[in-house]
């Protein structure tokens, strides 16, 4: 036995019998009729010992020492190779092909766009992957029958068949501040709601707690939430004002006048505005520092809508157009005719817009190429509002009817809608879906309610987003992480993708630039002014300097007299002549003690040598009696005596 455990140490294969492995004592039982041996299989090992091979591994008919048969070991299971592609499609970013090698570029450039296109690769392939942990699916209202349509369904029909928690989420609000204009939060746990005679009210959708109720006693003509639900913007009647989750005004934006459209860019925390004037405001809300105002110069401006995707704001004005715009271009990056009548609302979902016009019509864009997918008619009234889930269903408001519509993006035009809802007697002004659930905010004329629509929020959320369930701390959390990683407005951009990337056209005219520049300069030649900076030199340039001021001087006085040619030479020269006299004899009568030097002949002279100022110092120190050398500059220069 000693043996045999030396040599599992060393990991051989060695036959043993049965009496040599440890186990029960067999000498007092009647052996068998044929006793195999036992083969230890040492090579595989765990934790250092042996797995032991019994003769019915190789014999399949062997029962075992005792007659009985031994339990067959499972197989393990195969795994089952399944194509991805279909699935990564729905994920892929950047690049998505490989590349060949360009020939003009170097071996590192065209490895950093194979690891580059491998990271991409990846990462769809993951998220691809782990669509087999989300086994929730989204539901939508599915007809019985080829006869019977979805849109027949009211939310009576809904509510009697659907369970308590989904009744839940229907409410309805009568007030006589109408009409209403409704926002959500990110997580859509609240809801705030602002009356046009100027109720305003924050609602918990979950408790329907009432959060605060106030009265701006002024019209309100919009309302938007922050980052959360602790402090929401209020478009009144001239100003935007800050309030908090209990109602307090906690600012007031006097520079955002006539507001009527609001929008926040919650991954830069910037707070955007326009109104009547057509002014478009951002306004940084973690510094309260306002950040740039554009004038668009295309009159009031009827809608406003962020694209999600990119943060550019996209614009409709009376005139048909839509305008786009950044924070670090004061002019729109596109812009594009629409509608016939002015444009009423805007909406945007990934690659796709949907906007509405005053001539009845709301059409569908795909604005990777700026034309229209397809253009629906309203009836009654044009269209006042537009909404779009998380899931592609567009909602549209138009005088007192409500309509869904479903597939509209897909390429095959629908022919009738997904859901509709009937407000008779009533107008409907405002629509926002609730994030993450099947429930659509509705405001109106006579107040704000909630309607179930089936398919409408994502059946997999991303919590890491937002987090319906989320408590105190976690948002405490959220919003200081969200603060660390707050965007620059010079992130948002038409192409999202160039972030990162260096736009090689610019840097070679960056650097061409620079070249011609520094071609240009010319370079100045070292001035060797040896002797330039003695007195001798200096007193001279001095003169010289005084003459030609004397000389200008006096020509420009005789030519005022009105002489000419050679006589204005001489009658130049004689004149000149008086005025160094003059000079000369003002300079005798004053002490010379120091003398005044000009201070464009001691930029001249900067260029001297050492020794020569230690030669002038000298000279002039000993002509005026002064001590020289280092007496001299010791005791520095003294007045001459008379």
């Amino acid at each position: 036995r000693c043996n045999i455990a030396i040599l599992v140490a060393m990991g051989k294969k060695v036959k043993a019998k049965a009496s040599d492995v440890a186990g029960p004592d067999l000498s007092s039982r009647p052996a068998p009729a044929k006793l195999e041996e036992e083969v230890i299989d040492l090579s595989n090992q765990d934790l250092g010992l042996g797995r032991v091979l019994n003769a019915e591994d190789v014999d399949p008919g062997y029962k075992g020492l005792r007659g009985k048969p031994r339990k067959e070991i499972p197989k393990e299971p195969e795994m089952l190779e399944e194509d991805m592609s279909p699935k990564m499609k729905k994920y892929e970013r950047g690049v998505t092909e490989k590349k060949a090698p360009v020939p003009g570029k170097g071996k590192w450039e065209n490895r950093a766009a194979d690891r580059k296109f491998k990271k991409n690769r990846e990462a769809a392939f993951l998220l691809a992957k782990n669509e087999v942990l989300q086994t929730e699916e989204t539901g939508f209202l599915e007809a019985e029958d080829e006869t019977d349509c979805t849109w027949k369904y009211s939310q009576e029909d809904l509510l009697e068949n659907a369970t308590i928690g989904v009744a839940k989420k229907r409410f309805q609000f009568a007030l006589p501040y109408g009409p209403y204009h409704v926002d959500f939060t990110r997580n859509g746990s609240h809801v705030v709601a602002g009356g046009r005679k100027g109720q305003i009210a924050l609602l918990n959708c979950e408790t329907m707690n009432i959060m605060c109720e106030l009265q701006a006693k002024e019209s309100v003509r919009a309302v938007q939430f922050l980052h959360d639900q602790s402090l929401f913007a209020v478009a009144q009647k001239k100003h935007i004002f800050i309030y908090d989750k209990a109602g307090t005004e906690i600012h007031m934006l006097r520079e955002m006048k006539f507001a009527n459209k609001l929008d926040f860019l919650r991954y830069h925390f910037l707070l955007v505005a326009s109104g009547e004037r057509g002014d478009l405001h951002y306004r940084d809300v973690s510094t309260g520092e306002p950040v740039v105002t554009h004038r668009t110069k295309l009159g009031m401006t009827q809608a406003m809508r962020q694209d999600p995707t990119t943060g550019i704001m996209n614009l409709g004005h009376t005139s048909g157009c839509i305008s786009m715009w950044t924070p670090t271009i004061s002019e729109p990056v596109v812009k594009m005719w629409a509608h016939q009548g002015s444009v009423n609302a805007i909406a945007c979902y990934g690659n796709y817009m949907v906007t509405a016009g005053a001539e009845g019509l709301w059409k569908v864009w795909d604005m990777r190429k700026r034309e229209s997918m397809g253009t629906y008619k309203t009836y009654g009234s044009s269209a006042c509002d537009i909404d779009i889930s998380f899931t592609g269903l567009v909602s549209v408001g138009f005088g007192s009817h409500l309509q869904i519509w479903r597939d509209v993006f897909s390429g095959d035009r629908p022919k009738k809608p997904y859901m509709t809802e009937e407000y008779p007697g009533r107008s409907v002004t405002s629509l926002r879906f609730r994030p993450t659930e099947d429930v659509l905010g509705v405001g109106h004329s006579d107040g704000f309610e909630s309607i179930i629509v089936p398919g409408a929020g994502l059946a997999n959320i991303d919590t890491w987003a937002a987090n319906p369930y989320e408590t105190s701390k976690q948002r405490k959390e959220r919003e200081v992480h969200s603060l660390l990683e707050k965007l620059q407005p010079d992130s948002i951009m038409l192409d999202p993708s160039r972030i990162g990337s260096v736009d090689k056209t610019m840097a070679e005219a960056f650097e061409q630039e620079q070249k011609e520049a520094k071609a240009q300069q010319v370079k100045k030649e070292k001035k060797k002014k040896r002797g330039k900076g003695k007195i001798g030199a200096r007193l001279k340039r001095k003169t010289q300097k005084i003459s030609n001021e004397l000389k200008a001087r006096i020509r420009a006085r005789l030519a005022a007299e009105g002489k000419e040619g050679e006589e204005l030479e001489a009658e130049t020269e004689k004149a000149l002549q008086k005025e160094l006299e003059k000079v000369e004899q003002n300079d005798d009568d004053e002490p010379d003690d120091e003398e005044e030097v000009d201070p464009e002949d001691d930029d001249e002279g900067e260029g001297k040598d050492e020794d020569d100022d230690d030669e002038d110092e000298a000279g002039a120190s000993s002509k005026r009696g002064a001590p020289s050398g280092a007496l001299g500059r010791f005791y520095g220069k003294r007045p001459r005596r008379r």
